[in-house]
């Protein structure tokens, strides 16, 4: 008989070609990981890794075991889901991570509808590259982050927003500057941006990088309050979002809006969560959350920003994986 928890270690090592990854993932020493497989092998009587080269790699039988084990691991996941949903049993704790925007703006309306769901209720806002480190070692249940993970394996993947990139400059005599050319402004003023680990910063300098726009100098914070405090204090420039600027609704007098000056680009949010283990409980919150985007949330934005309306998309309510 094949232990689920054996099969578990095998897929996390199949998946990310590494025992510590696996392990790290799996919330365990890299010992348990590599002590389950054994305990695997010698059940089933093969050897399914191949340890002797540098990069693990998985035998014959290794890649059947994976095609085959990775469906019937989502199963056992899910029939535990079903049965929980079934009886209408509350989780023991429920942990979800969002990035700080949407912690603000739609994390009162996720924590009310989560009320009758779990018993603990825990809520974080971090940068999207730790939120996917969370949700991997099992630290977080579920994350609303602006990356699907698409290159992670098992998966529910649930898109809830898409809104556009905006230009964000002080609102001051002192900055009354042309904006038509992006390059010209990188150069002569300061760019106040995200820090290189946030995902957003990566999605916004390979955008410049496009445009072969070059930032003369720039002041690096790690959140949407300060970088909108940073744009009214009149410091710099950045590129900012809709959602963001709810954050801060004192400093919008101090702080002008404009389209992206270039081809649009947007970020976008997503729910996710590990398939198999809550997906009716994701469906649910993604559902509740895209209630409050097109409706409260997109009501303020659009009294706010009109010209930007139009713009913000919130997917209709079809589940992808």
């Amino acid at each position: 008989m094949v232990d689920l928890r054996s099969l578990e270690a095998f897929l996390a090592v199949a998946d990310s070609g590494s025992f510590t990854a696996a392990a790290k993932r799996l919330n365990k020493t890299q010992s348990a990981i590599s002590q389950a497989i054994r305990q695997l092998e010698d059940d089933l009587g093969v050897v399914l890794i191949n340890r002797g080269a540098r990069v693990v790699s998985l035998t014959s039988s290794g890649e059947l075991m994976r095609d085959r084990a990775s469906r019937l691991f989502d199963e056992a996941v899910a029939l535990t889901s079903l049965v929980r949903e079934h009886g209408k049993a509350k989780l023991a704790e429920l942990r979800i991570g969002m990035v700080d925007s949407f912690a603000i703006a739609v994390g009162p309306a996720l924590i009310r509808s989560m009320l009758n769901e779990s018993v603990n209720l825990s809520l974080w806002s971090d940068l999207t590259p730790r939120l996917r480190d969370a949700l991997n070692e099992r630290r977080f249940d579920v994350v609303v982050a602006n990356d699907a993970f698409a290159d992670e394996a098992r998966l529910t993947r649930i898109p809830l927003l898409r809104e556009p990139n905006v230009l964000l400059l002080p609102n001051g005599p002192d900055w009354d500057v042309s904006t038509d050319d992006l390059r010209a402004l990188a150069r002569s003023r300061p760019m106040v941006r995200y820090h290189p680990p946030s995902y957003l910063a990566g999605r916004i300098d390979a955008q410049f990088h496009r445009m072969n726009v070059q930032l003369s100098r720039r002041v690096s914070v790690d959140s949407s309050d300060k970088l909108l405090a940073m744009v009214a204090a009149g410091i710099g420039w950045a590129i900012g979002t809709p959602l963001a600027l709810l954050r801060s609704r004192n400093l919008l007098d101090a702080i002008r809006v404009l389209p992206f000056p270039g081809e649009p680009f947007y970020r976008e949010l997503v729910m996710v969560s590990r398939r198999g283990e809550i997906d009716d409980l994701t469906r649910r919150l993604a559902a509740t959350a895209r209630e409050v985007l097109a409706g409260p949330i997109g009501d303020e934005i659009g009294a706010m920003l009109p010209g930007l309306r139009d713009q913000i998309v919130v997917p209709q309510p079809h589940f992808p994986e």
